[in-house]
């Protein structure tokens, strides 16, 4: 039998159409590295957390079905107290429990165990649904816990210093009436043959299948516009302006969500009187700077928190007013230790003393201010550094505006626009969370020396096309102008 999962159920309360096609694996695969490492730190993370529960019985290993007969023995069975990876099917939903440990009578105590270190909504969610199919097979869920992961952990400490414990029963128990009130209509909705009818709402913005869906030979949605908050979507969709050829004229917009629907209605580019002289300020000579990071649930290396952000490496071109390239130069860390000190001295070593730094977007700034007050005796020079910094996309959100932006303004969205024929596709690693991945799959020691040999060169060539994307896009607001 094929059940209704938790993502499915959750799905179709945020949007109907997306539960079912949810329900039918309709959906984009979640590939790539980025994904590979958040899918195999959620097992290691679930694994530890198993072995705080001393004879807790795994019914994790077998087949669905089995899992659920099997986990119904265990729950049967009064010498059971704890339970690991349990499976619960009724009422056509499948649940599975990180951890489940009795407490007094027929009721039991939830586990979650989640990789992040503080609570979330969506946490709750996922308990109350688990908490939901318990209830409806016959159990008492009496207390729920998230197990997220302790910012005070370190590599080598006990694995019961991992994680801290929050008390979520209060917020669980009325999302899971409320659950168990909507569960026999969700069931019969999701899996009618008939798929609900899509309709816009401010879910749609971030949707997978929007494109495919309500977003389907559309052009300018109201999703396009820039930094359009919540309660603006909200205003506009229920005034029925779904696209900006349709926001009244008295509606209150931003100035560059003025500047963003007028390029729509006349199908031209906005350029500021101002960019040239943004352009004029860009000293030679020019230094373009693009750093890439780590960031993984479990420590690498000593001496750091989970979820710390550990600088991996940097692409540096150097280049004259005509956007020759003069000097190019790179960095790479040793995965098997915390390289932020080397990383620290060779900028300062490879960016010298004069000119702009050019950066798209606010990171290496932030970057190496944390470099600085790490490591004070570098504080002065790596300071220097962040001060000559130049955010290439501040210019560009503030003085330039192409209705094919639709309201962003990353590297990713910003190039292809500009400069149609330069893009990633030719690369083994081709963006920022790949990248993070594919370093911490060498750091965690999963690669042998000739993939790690290879994955270097690959980060490497994905680094410096972000700095020569800039150096293209750079050129380009330098032509418009002149």
């Amino acid at each position: 039998m094929r059940y209704i999962n938790k993502t499915a159920f959750i799905n179709y309360l945020s949007c109907p159409t997306l539960g079912w096609m949810t329900r039918r694996n309709m959906l984009p695969k979640l590939t790539g590295y980025s994904n590979e490492l958040l899918r195999l730190e959620g097992r290691n993370v679930r694994n530890i957390a198993g072995q705080l529960f001393l004879n807790a019985l795994n019914a994790g290993k077998l087949k669905t079905d089995d899992a659920v007969l099997y986990t119904r023995e265990l729950v049967l069975d009064p010498g059971v107290k704890t339970i690991y990876r349990a499976s619960f099917a009724a009422g056509g939903y499948l649940a599975k429990a990180d951890i489940l440990q009795k407490l007094d009578g027929n009721s039991w105590h939830l586990f979650e165990v989640k990789l992040g270190n503080k609570y979330k909504v969506k946490y709750a969610r996922d308990m109350s649904f688990n908490a939901m199919v318990l209830a409806k097979s016959g159990l008492v869920v009496g207390k729920t816990t998230l197990l997220c992961l302790s910012n005070d952990y370190r590599l080598g400490m006990s694995i019961s210093q991992l994680f801290k414990e929050l008390d979520c029963t209060e917020k669980v128990e009325p999302k899971v009436q409320e659950f168990l009130i909507l569960s026999d209509e969700v069931r019969e909705n999701i899996e009618s043959e008939n798929m609900p009818e899509p309709y816009l709402k401010r879910n749609c913005k971030n949707c997978p299948v929007f494109d495919g869906c309500m977003g389907k030979d559309v052009k300018n949605y109201i999703f396009d516009l820039p930094r359009l908050s919540v309660l603006a979507m909200e205003e506009l969709i229920a005034a029925g302006a779904d696209t900006i050829n349709k926001i009244p004229v008295d509606f209150e917009l931003t100035q560059m969500q003025q500047i963003a629907k007028n390029c729509v209605l006349t199908n031209t580019n906005y350029i500021s009187e101002n960019l040239k002289t943004e352009l004029e300020n860009i000293r030679q000579p020019f230094y373009y700077l693009d750093f890439e990071s780590v960031m993984t649930a479990m420590p690498l290396y000593r001496d750091i928190a989970p979820h710390t952000q550990l600088l991996t490496q940097f692409s540096i071109d150097r280049a004259d007013d005509a956007g020759n390239i003069l000097d190019h130069y790179e960095y790479i860390a040793d995965q098997t230790r915390d390289s932020r000190r080397e990383i620290a001295e060779r900028l300062i070593k490879c960016l010298g003393e004069e000119g702009s730094v050019i950066t798209y977007a606010n990171f290496e700034r932030i970057a190496i201010s944390n470099l600085a007050g790490l490591f004070l005796d570098l504080c002065e020079k790596l300071n220097k550094i962040a001060w000559r910094i130049v955010d290439l996309e501040r210019i560009i959100k503030k003085n330039y505006y192409d209705i094919n932006f639709r309201g962003r303004s990353s590297i990713k969205k910003v190039l292809p626009v500009l400069i149609p024929e330069m893009n990633y596709a030719d690369l083994e690693i081709g963006s920022g969370g790949d990248a993070a991945a594919s370093f911490a799959f060498m750091a965690m020691g999963l690669y042998d020396d000739k993939k790690t040999e290879e994955t270097k060169k690959n980060l490497l060539k994905y680094c410096a096309r972000d700095t020569l994307a800039m150096v293209k896009i750079h050129q380009f607001l330098k032509a418009v102008v002149s």
